[in-house]
């Protein structure tokens, strides 16, 4: 194929007849790429794009997108509706001319994690999966009326109400973890996350060896002090998935 240089497209594609928006950071090559596909959270405000530039710098292509009813996508939001929007990404990559459809990698934080790992579990086809603080069972952590009252406001379609009956709804990992076991996942934590704490881990990771789990001492749900940590920690373990990339200082 003729070579692409590095670049960022527009990108516009449908889930469940949704109009999705994104971006896509395309990597310079010759050849077909590998492509990781990255889920935000609810609702979405840090979107880990300081990976993608990394990703793209090192040989692998980035799709990022917004989920249904969040920041300029269309329809109403709704938490489960993630895996379902997670997998029209997934499709629209493979279908890129510049994409190896054989080497697709998904990254998540939080619910982005949780639906991350939910697809991976789902679709054997994804070759890595990193879930960086995801939640792993709702039952164990009840969406806080204030937070679904923080949350509603930002997104489309949805009140306080409709966000808190709609959790009860989402699926637990525990009841897939199984369909992981000998997959290449990476589970990385902060030990300061103000939302789910290293005990909400424990019994996932107990029944998942094969998960590798990088943690971070000092940092917050976000990663605000340690951001660089989590970028080298999250692509250099791709680029090893991948044989991609010489790993930076």
């Amino acid at each position: 194929m003729d070579r692409f240089d590095a670049g960022l497209e527009a990108v516009t594609f449908f889930s469940n007849g949704c109009r999705l928006l994104g971006g896509f950071y395309r990597a310079a090559g010759n050849t077909r790429l590998p492509a990781v596909v990255l889920l935000h959270g609810a609702p979405g405000i840090e979107k880990h794009l300081d990976i993608a530039y990394r990703l793209r710098d090192r040989g692998c292509h980035c799709l990022y997108f917004h989920f249904r009813g969040s920041w300029g996508s269309e329809g109403a939001f709704s938490f489960t509706g993630l895996v379902d929007d997670a997998a029209a990404a997934v499709a629209w990559a493979r279908s890129h001319p510049a994409v190896d459809p054989a080497r697709i990698v998904l990254v998540g934080g939080a619910m982005g994690g949780h639906a991350a790992l939910l697809l991976a579990a789902a679709d054997p086809r994804i070759r890595a999966t990193v879930a960086v603080c995801p939640l792993i069972d709702p039952r164990a952590f009840l969406l806080p009326e204030s937070m679904a009252a923080e949350f509603a406001p930002m997104l489309k379609g949805v009140t306080p109400r409709d966000l808190s009956l709609q959790w009860n709804e989402v699926r637990p990992l525990p009841a897939m973890v199984d369909s992981l076991v000998g997959r290449s996942v990476l589970l990385v934590t902060a030990e300061r996350d103000e939302l789910f704490p290293p005990s909400h881990y424990a019994g996932f990771i107990d029944r998942l060896p094969t998960c590798q789990h990088a943690r971070a001492k000092d940092a917050d749900h976000a990663f605000s002090t340690c951001r660089p940590w989590l970028v080298r920690t999250v692509t250099d373990w791709i680029g090893a998935e991948l044989g991609i990339g010489a790993s930076e200082p």
